[in-house]
């Protein structure tokens, strides 16, 4: 194995620290920091890059922390724990603007905040674990491999969700059923103190397992999928809400979201989400959302904004469309408001045939982005597009194409979603020209 002493220059978007070796080729080096001088061993040799591992820490960055997780380092999940958060926020503000710079994005980028989370463990709402059923292993996938790594804890879940899971090892009824369990999501309703438990399994659970299973600590209901999309559930049948999470948002609002419906993982990011795009959809009076899930960012506009006269929103996902409306029905805000199972493409199709217009368009769409959309979005968008992404390349990819037809960068503001992990948010605003 080849070995270098390297300088890292900086952190390059995925968490991973870049440096060159003598030759100039770049390497790319986890578990480091700006600044840093290590040696480093090469693993991975490729025509353009290398990858390589710290051997040792010869200089070490003043942020450099003693990771608090037991799993660190193996499990896939978490790449800054070993930063200070203050250094993890600057790291990340660094990584946007590279991107944009490396776009081609020469003037001064209009970022406007790095909006922090509160807490930096305990944070999620939700966990999705791999099952290995030969002998009982629940987690996620080890760094680099396809093997499930066996975790008891995880310290990004909130400890609802973590008490659970450690029941689920002991639990004589889950061991009979993850015989049959393919992954699990443990999932938590904020607003009674309760988990939901989702699993895929090969055969259908033994309703004896499902009663035993239901007495575990704070569990409110159990959902299975064997196939096709839509679980089977709730169990018990009597579960409130149909076996729905809740969450609280704008004083009375409350959100019903069944369990495997797609929410945000860090509640109070989200709320603070809310508050920008209701700050910035001032004076907007026709509003569609072409990502909408369950109706997330539309319901407090539809709760906030009295004079706007439309709310449209669609999505593919037909639970969330369900849980969006109801949702709307038990807050009466369904009088303003309609939610169509539809794709993004299909509905701006729609509005251009039949020369429907809007002041305000939210895009939220997956990691990949919504470059098919571009094109379309000109002959659609009166006015604004707020653009939310979790996967920042696509979005700087996006908002250059938005540029070329006819769209204006004003704001931007990193909202970090993830901490300890080196995912963040990005929610950009642009204006129509002219």
């Amino acid at each position: 194995m080849k070995q270098f002493d390297l300088r890292i220059e900086k952190m390059a978007f995925g968490g991973e620290g870049l440096a060159r070796e003598p030759s100039g080729k770049v390497v790319f080096v986890p578990y480091t920091l700006p600044g840093e001088l290590v040696r480093v061993g090469i693993f991975e040799e490729y025509k353009d890059y290398a990858r390589g591992m710290v051997l040792e820490i010869i200089e070490a960055s003043p942020h450099r922390l003693t990771p608090p997780c037991r799993y660190y380092g193996v499990c896939g999940g978490c790449q800054f724990q070993h930063a200070t958060y203050e250094e993890e926020l600057r790291i990340k503000e660094a990584v946007l603007r590279d991107l944009f710079f490396r776009q081609g994005y020469k003037i001064e980028l209009p970022l406007r905040g790095i909006i922090p989370s509160g807490e930096i463990y305990h944070y999620r709402n939700r966990l999705r674990l791999h099952v290995e059923n030969q002998v009982l292993k629940m987690g996620f996938v080890k760094k680099g491999t396809h093997e499930v790594l066996k975790i008891e804890e995880c310290l990004l879940g909130e400890k609802i969700l973590n008490d659970l899971l450690r029941e689920l090892y002991v639990s004589p009824a889950w061991i009979n059923l993850a015989q049959y369990c393919k992954r699990i999501k443990l999932e938590s309703s904020p607003l009674e103190g309760k988990t939901t438990l989702l699993f895929w399994s090969s055969l259908p659970p033994l309703r004896e397992d499902l009663e035993k299973l239901y007495n575990l600590t704070g569990l409110k209901s159990i959902f299975y999928l064997v196939r096709g999309a839509r679980p089977v559930g709730p169990f018990p049948e009597t579960s409130a809400q149909a076996g729905r999470r809740l969450f609280s948002a704008w004083g009375d609002l409350i959100y019903y979201i069944s369990p495997g419906v797609f929410t945000q993982t860090n509640w109070e990011i989200n709320l603070k989400i809310m508050s920008k795009i209701l700050e910035l959809s001032q004076g907007a009076e026709q509003i569609l959302d072409l990502h909408c899930g369950m109706g997330n960012f539309l319901l407090p506009l539809v709760k906030e904004l009295p004079l706007a006269k439309e709310f449209s929103g669609v999505d593919t996902d037909i639970r969330a469309i369900e849980d969006g409306l109801y949702t709307a029905e038990k807050n009466r805000l369904d009088g303003r408001l309609e939610l169509r199972r539809l794709s993004a493409l299909e509905a701006l199709y729609e509005a251009i045939q039949s020369g429907k217009k809007y002041d305000l368009v939210l895009l939220d769409p997956p990691r990949g982005g919504c470059k098919e959309l571009v094109r379309h979005l000109p002959e659609v968008a009166r006015d604004k597009l707020i653009y939310l992404s979790c996967d920042a390349p696509t979005l700087v990819r996006d908002v250059n194409l938005l540029e070329k037809v006819g769209f204006n960068l004003l704001e931007l503001y990193l909202f970090d979603m993830f901490p300890r992990t080196y995912h963040f948010e990005v929610l950009a605003h642009l204006q129509r020209r002219g």
